[in-house]
């Protein structure tokens, strides 16, 4: 069933148990949980706030069209938000110790028009467990536009790929969309990753009535209710989505696609390093110091604390790092951080430029 390949955890072993005990020590010593508690819960109320009020302040027709501009341009920002803080931690399961409210809350993913059983699958099972592995790591997977790893094909055009694909990256959720959430969905099914045909049916019919409720509320309701033209709707429509896709693709391209992460390659289906030591050299932080940004992306600066223990709330990350730092430190294991946003921000152009080119 779809990928298997297997690591050597007797590598580094002791570093390994060593990390995870020290985790739950903390957990214990502070007696907190590993879910994301108040503080969670308030995010989520700030951005779907946003989202929500912007949406109906639109709606209510009675603004001026640059303000409605503005404010489509806020929906982005705050739908952004409530995908890295709210329904990434859900469908981890570490929104809430309750495995129901994580399941619910799961549902943001499709309130923001995407699929959450396709991104468990993706981000989840592959991504989180074949990290920056060539044709097992579905985030890094290469089209014919643009070029992620060294296996896959080389195009004249793809030189240029540090320059355009900033603008693909604002795309990003409009193939969500319209396209790839049912594509993907057929693909796992083919691969084994949805459990009988009767399960099929009823996911493939829930992304359809899902698809058809958030076109009801962000198309048709604004067509009715906002005297606008076409096109002014077009560009706000645009604004949304192109905001939200860039700021999701920026923030998790900064952790995996940058010149200090590794690509391994496996042999016989084989990767021969511990799963632990995998997801450190595959990961990166950075801005580690910027508690806005952190706040913002739902911790995902802390990336390589996430990879390490995605079951744990992004709350927790800051206060991780200081454990998976020291104890990488002792074990001689490496540990990526890039010190501000803008230096993995020009890491991330510099591996852009190099992949374009033949090496």
């Amino acid at each position: 069933m779809g990928v298997t390949i297997k690591f050597n955890n007797d590598i580094n072993k002791e570093f390994a148990d060593t990390l995870r005990q020290r985790v739950n020590d903390y957990f214990k010593t502070e007696q907190i949980s590993k879910a994301g508690g108040n503080k969670i819960v308030f995010k989520t109320v700030i951005f779907t706030t946003l989202y929500l009020g912007s949406y109906f302040l639109i709606i209510s027709n009675t603004l001026d069209l640059y303000l409605m501009w503005i404010l489509s341009g806020v929906m982005g920002l705050a739908a952004a938000g409530i995908g890295m803080c709210v329904m990434h931690d859900a469908n981890h399961g570490s929104y809430s110790d309750n495995k129901k409210i994580n399941r619910i809350i799961s549902y943001s993913m499709e309130i923001l028009g995407g699929s959450s059983l396709n991104w468990r699958i993706q981000h989840n099972k592959l991504h989180h467990t074949f990290t920056n592995i060539e044709n097992a790591d579905d985030d890094i997977s290469s089209r014919s536009l643009y070029r992620f790893t060294k296996g896959a094909k080389l195009k004249k055009f793809h030189k240029y790929q540090y320059i355009y694909m900033f603008f693909l990256y604002g795309l990003m959720t409009f193939t969500w969309l319209f396209i790839a959430d049912f594509f993907q969905l057929i693909r796992y099914n083919k691969e084994g990753y949805i459990a009988g045909k009767e399960d099929f049916k009823k996911e493939f019919v829930k992304l359809i009535f899902f698809k058809i409720l958030y076109f009801g509320y962000i198309i048709i309701l604004p067509l009715i209710f906002v005297d606008i033209a076409w096109y002014q709707y077009i560009i706000g429509l645009f604004t949304m989505q192109f905001i939200l896709g860039f700021v999701l693709a920026v923030t998790f391209q900064l952790a995996h696609l940058v010149e200090k992460t590794d690509f391994p390659v496996p042999e016989n289906n084989k990767i021969n390093n511990n799963w632990f030591v995998h997801q450190l050299e595959t990961t990166a932080d950075f801005a580690q110091r910027n508690k806005l940004l952190t706040w913002y992306t739902g911790g995902l600066n802390f990336q390589t604390e996430h990879h390490l223990f995605p079951k744990i709330s992004h709350i927790h990350y800051p206060e991780l790092a200081k454990i998976v730092r020291k104890t990488c430190n002792e074990y001689g294991i490496r540990y990526n951080v890039y010190e501000s946003l803008s230096e993995a921000l020009y890491s991330h152009i510099r591996m852009l430029k190099k992949l374009g080119k033949k090496l």
